[in-house]
């Protein structure tokens, strides 16, 4: 195909368009790549993660050497002058010239195959030989290593990896498939020491226990018998268990001015109220039997626990 300025610059301009279209393509398809790898990294297939993540960073590398030959169809058009007065590459287009002649042979658009055949005719089927070959080196060294088919380094895969987990909220961490299907002890636990059982020592002040158990109970007892007087203990004779038996009637006899009385209804209080006096007389009489000496029988006290309980 012969050489022309004009149609020189349209299929540049068709380039340009074409390569921003296949930016965009593959940046679509990465991201969903990328959405498709989270769930994997959540259920633990490591392997099949790493092998997507390959395919996303070759793609991703290839959308950068896109760009970088959309740079260069830029530049030409911008000196297209250079390119159409000499018949020798001029040193201001040689490295553009060579680095297009190059990606026109590893990426699959067609106008970068039609500007090599009119670079051909400018220049000669030599020099394009040696700009696909890079045998002069003048093609732009980052170019070749994005189009290059190499497998990306482990470090560059754990950084997608890791980046992909964070984005998606994904707890995932890269020593997590070091040594998989290994015992439990072997594993790390990510930095962590895992906390040791301790028992709570409890001071021996604090033990109640301790303090008690230090003496036996004759001890103790012999303690508590030194420390209170002894108070040598009566005998009960008849006249003391009277005047007890007399003190608790009274007791008895008081105890409903202590408690709070049972309110009756309106209509039983007169009814009740002369049957209080006879039992106070007979309680104020038993301390006078009392005190002869006699004991009050069985049918005496029933009779004054019913009165009090009327009462």
């Amino acid at each position: 195909m012969p050489f022309h300025v004009t149609k020189f610059k349209v299929e540049l301009k068709l380039a340009i368009n074409r390569l921003k279209l296949l930016q965009v393509k593959k940046s679509s398809l990465n991201l969903k790549a990328r959405r498709e790898i989270a769930p994997l990294l959540e259920a633990g297939k490591i392997e099949s993660a790493t092998v997507r993540v390959e395919n996303i960073i070759r793609e991703d590398l290839n959308v950068e050497a896109l760009e970088m030959v959309e740079l260069y169809c830029e530049l030409l058009i911008a000196r297209v002058g250079l390119v159409d007065q000499s018949r020798t590459v001029d040193p201001g287009v040689s490295e553009a010239v060579h680095s297009i002649i190059y990606a026109s042979s590893r990426v699959d658009v067609r106008e970068l195959t039609m500007l090599r055949e009119m670079l051909t005719a400018k220049y000669g089927k030599e020099l394009v030989l040696e700009a696909m070959d890079n045998s002069t080196g003048l093609v732009n060294a980052k170019l070749v290593r994005k189009l290059s088919v190499n497998t990306p380094p482990d470090s560059l895969i754990r950084m997608y990896l890791t980046e992909i987990a964070s984005f998606y909220h994904v707890k995932w961490r890269p020593d997590e498939d070091v040594t998989p299907g290994g015992s439990d002890d072997d594993t790390p636990s990510g930095g962590l020491k895992e906390p040791e059982s301790v028992i709570p020592v409890v001071p021996a002040e604090s033990e109640p226990s301790a303090v008690v158990g230090e003496g036996s109970g004759d001890e103790l007892a012999s303690d508590k018998d030194e420390a209170l007087p002894s108070v040598p203990l009566a005998k009960p004779t008849a006249a003391t268990t009277a005047t007890a038996i007399a003190a608790a009637d009274e007791l008895e006899t008081e105890g409903p001015a202590v408690e709070p009385p049972i309110v009756l209804p309106r209509a039983a209080t007169p009814s009740k109220a002369p049957a209080t006096q006879p039992t106070a007389n007979k309680a104020k009489a038993s301390p006078q039997q009392s005190s002869d000496g006699g004991i009050p029988s069985l049918e005496d006290l029933q009779k004054r626990f019913e009165a009090l309980k009327r009462a």
